[in-house]
């Protein structure tokens, strides 16, 4: 009897995958004719692979576009810190904010109800007055807001009555917060301006500062009122300013 040559097992286990889509062991050039003479089997698998490589391109494309938007989120945020470490510098509660036109900034603040005598002097205040001033125009549109705190209902509804495309904020105030946290201004659809909000941006720092301000403003206070004979010295019990340091009493 004749005796059977054997197929090497690696080629018998790639046959069935290859008859499946009609190209046998053809070569490289052979498949590449029968794609340019349209074999149906060959176009359709050339046309899977080119829908796979193009939505693979569009998420690269996609998470490009998201990364260099959190770049120039945080970009300006760091400009609304620096203003917040002015207010710190001040002796003012540490927050900030700078207002960004067509690449640049128009306006900018930080507290400065202390040194003015002004329950309305918070960031938000200074740096859309200051805005509109250059603008010449009260309302923002065409505008980011970026504020290290999130805004209090005064500020909310200032941010509501001048229009920005856009409010941007890093750390959440639990204890006067108006987009997120006691209220939502932006969500409430009564009023005649919807605004847009990003929430998080840089918010540990953000957040840092407030509680650093706190804890050196808490532990000043202690060590006044240890000074034997100190003049205009301020008791101090414990857990002191804890409601300040947790809830961010920021205004």
């Amino acid at each position: 009897m004749a005796r059977v040559p054997k197929a090497p097992v690696a080629q018998l286990d790639r046959v069935p995958d290859y008859e499946s889509v009609g190209c046998a062991f053809k070569s490289r050039r052979a498949r590449s004719l029968d794609a340019q003479t349209g074999n149906p089997q060959i176009m359709q698998i050339t046309q899977m692979k080119f829908r796979r490589s193009r939505g693979l391109r569009n998420d690269a494309d996609g998470k490009t576009a998201k990364d260099a938007k959190v770049l120039e989120h945080e970009r300006w945020m760091r400009a609304a810190l620096a203003e917040a470490e002015a207010a710190a510098a001040e002796g003012e509660v540490p927050v900030g904010c700078v207002v960004v036109y067509e690449g640049r900034i128009i306006g900018r603040g930080h507290n400065r109800t202390e040194a003015l005598n002004d329950p309305t002097a918070h960031a938000e205040i200074v740096a859309i007055g200051a805005a509109a001033t250059a603008l010449e125009n009260w309302r923002l549109g065409g505008t980011t807001v970026y504020v290290t705190i999130e805004p209090c209902l005064m500020c909310a509804g200032a941010l509501t009555l001048a229009r920005p495309d856009l409010v941007v904020y890093g750390a959440r105030d639990p204890k006067f917060g108006c987009l997120g946290s006691q209220y939502d201004i932006a969500r409430d659809n009564r009023f005649n301006h919807e605004l847009k909000v990003v929430e998080g941006v840089l918010a540990a720092e953000a957040g840092g500062l407030l509680k650093e301000f706190f804890r050196s403003r808490r532990v000043g206070k202690r060590g006044l009122s240890r000074a034997p004979g100190a003049q205009g010295a301020v008791p101090c019990f414990p857990g002191s300013g804890s409601e300040h340091e947790i809830a961010w009493d920021t205004r």
